[in-house]
C-alpha cells in the first residue's frame, strides 16, 4: 500500500502556501501579461478582456473552494488522450473525496492549473492567443538580469575548453570538473519563476547563481550519489547524455555549459534535451525557448554589457554549432505534461524506446523528482530506488539533480529531517517542516 498525496489542505505541506498564496500570484500575473498584450496590440482588446475575465474567475474558484470540475474532451489545443487522462485521474481521486482547489491533491491540481491556463488560451475565438506564451514576458526578464551569472560560466566554459583544447585534463581532473558542472546544473535550478514569480528583483537572482552561492550551498546537499553516476557513466559506452528540463533562462544554460563540456571532452556524442510543448509551471522549457536563449546569446542588445565578450561569444558559437550539426537534439513529448507520475513512463512505449537510447538521463528539477517520487508522504529515510518504483527496474539509468522546494524528500540518513526541522525553526520559520521545500537544500539521487 502507497502513502496517500501531499493535499492542498494540510498547513504542513507546501501545498498549503502554494494554493492560497502562489497560485493567485501566478494567475494574477497572468492577467497582467495579457493586459500588457493589449496595450501593444489594440485589436486583441475584446479576445483578451474575455481571457481576463476567465482568470478573474478561476481566483474567484480558488477563494470559494469549488469542485474542479473534469475537462471538456472535445476542446482545442491539448489532444483528446491527454485531456481523457486527466478525467481518469480526477474520477479515481473523487472516489477518495471530492477534489476542490483548496483540498485537493497538490500534485494533480498544479499540473491541472497549467493545462486549463493553455487550454482557456485556445478557447479564444482569436488564434492569436493559441500559440502565445502567458509566461514568456516574464521568462525573458528573469534571464536578462542573469548576465552576472551567465558571463562568469562563460568565462569558465571558455577556461576548460582550453584545458581541454592543450590536453591538460587529467583523470581525475576531468572528474572533478564534471562534477563542478553537475553542481553549476543543479543550483542552476535555484532561479525558479514559479516560486519568485510576480517579486524578482536582479538581487534575488544574483544571491541564487554564481560560484560564491554554489560553494556555499555545497554542504546542504543532503544526498549526492554523484560518485555512482559518475562509475555508471565511465563504465557504460557513453554514447548520449539526456537532459528531461525544468526551467528555461539561466538554469538552462546551465544545463548547455554541462552538455557542451560533455561533447567538448568527447565524454559523449550527443546531447537529447527534452522540453515540454505548452507553457508549463510558468517557466519551464519549451523548445522555442531554447531557440530563444540561441538568438539572445548572439543578440547586442539583449545583454548589452556583454556585448563582444570574447567567452561569451566563443560560448554561443559552439552551442549553435553543436545544435546545427545534430550533436544538441531537442525534443519534446505530450507525456511531460500530463499529470501522471514518471512511474508511467515504462508504459508509453515511444518515449521508453526513446530514453533507453541514453547512457544517463539527467532529470532537472523540483517538478520531476515530485513525478519521479510520486510525490506522495514517503518516510523521508525511504530509499531513492523504492520511492521511484516502476523506474527502479526499467534500465533507465537515471539522476535527478534536484534544489528542494516541495514537501517530498526521500533517500535522508535517519534523523536528518528531524534535525533539519528544528534548524529551520531556529531560522525564525513557524512551520519546520517547510525546510524540504525553502530551496536551501539538494539532493543528487542515482539510480542505475
Amino acid at each position: 500500500m502507497l502513502p496517500l498525496p501531499y493535499y492542498n489542505d494540510d498547513p504542513k505541506s507546501f501545498a498549503y502556501p502554494t494554493v492560497h498564496n502562489r497560485w493567485p500570484t501566478i494567475i494574477e500575473g497572468c492577467i497582467e501579461d495579457i493586459k500588457k498584450e493589449i496595450d501593444n496590440n489594440s485589436t486583441l482588446q475584446s479576445s483578451g478582456e474575455k481571457l481576463i475575465d476567465s482568470f478573474k474567475q478561476l481566483l474567484d474558484d480558488f477563494k470559494s473552494d469549488k469542485v474542479v470540475e473534469p475537462f471538456d474532451e472535445t476542446s482545442k489545443g491539448t489532444p483528446k488522450e491527454i485531456l481523457a487522462r486527466y478525467n481518469k485521474s480526477l474520477r479515481r481521486l473523487n472516489e477518495m473525496k471530492k477534489v476542490t482547489w483548496l483540498t485537493g491533491p497538490w500534485l494533480y491540481l498544479e499540473c491541472y492549473l497549467y493545462q486549463w491556463i493553455h487550454l482557456q488560451m485556445w478557447s479564444s475565438d482569436e488564434s492569436h492567443w493559441h500559440t502565445y506564451d502567458i509566461f514568456e514576458r516574464l521568462k525573458t526578464e528573469t534571464f536578462r538580469q542573469s548576465s552576472d551569472g551567465v558571463i562568469e560560466l562563460c568565462k569558465l566554459y571558455q577556461k576548460l575548453n582550453g584545458e581541454i583544447n592543450t590536453g591538460n585534463l587529467d583523470e581525475d581532473a576531468f572528474k572533478l570538473v564534471f562534477k563542478e558542472l553537475i553542481d553549476v546544473s543543479l543550483w542552476g535550478n535555484a532561479t525558479d519563476l514559479s516560486l519568485l514569480a510576480g517579486n524578482v528583483t536582479a538581487d534575488d537572482i544574483k544571491s541564487v547563481q554564481g560560484a560564491e552561492a554554489r560553494k556555499k550551498n555545497e554542504k546542504n546537499i543532503l544526498v549526492n550519489d554523484f560518485e555512482s553516476a559518475w562509475a555508471h557513466l565511465k563504465s557504460s559506452k557513453s554514447q548520449r547524455i539526456d537532459f528531461v528540463l525544468d526551467n528555461s533562462g539561466f538554469e538552462l544554460f546551465t544545463d548547455l555549459v554541462l552538455a557542451l563540456f560533455a561533447l567538448d571532452s568527447g565524454l559523449v556524442q550527443e546531447i537529447d534535451i527534452h522540453c515540454k510543448e505548452i507553457p508549463w509551471f510558468v517557466s519551464d522549457t519549451m523548445p522555442k525557448d531554447f531557440d530563444a536563449l540561441v538568438s539572445q546569446l548572439e543578440d547586442p542588445s539583449f545583454f548589452k554589457e556583454l556585448h563582444g565578450d570574447e567567452a561569451l561569444t566563443k560560448f554561443s558559437s559552439a552551442l549553435k554549432k553543436y545544435y546545427k550539426d545534430g550533436k544538441i537534439r531537442v525534443q519534446s513529448h505530450p507525456f511531460w505534461t500530463t499529470d501522471a507520475n514518471f512511474w508511467d513512463i515504462v508504459r508509453e512505449d515511444d518515449l521508453f524506446a526513446e530514453l533507453k537510447k541514453s547512457d544517463l538521463i539527467i532529470f532537472k528539477g523540483d517538478l520531476n523528482y515530485r513525478k519521479l517520487t510520486g510525490d506522495i508522504h514517503w518516510d523521508k529515510t525511504t530509499p531513492f530506488r523504492t520511492a521511484i518504483q516502476d523506474l527502479a527496474t526499467s534500465g533507465l539509468p537515471i539522476l535527478s539533480l534536484r534544489t528542494c522546494k516541495a514537501d517530498v524528500v526521500v533517500g535522508l540518513p535517519q534523523g536528518v529531517d528531524e534535525q533539519l526541522i528544528e534548524t529551520y525553526k531556529s531560522m525564525g520559520n513557524e512551520v519546520g517542516e517547510f525546510w524540504s521545500s525553502s530551496g536551501k537544500w539538494a539532493v543528487v539521487s542515482f539510480n542505475k
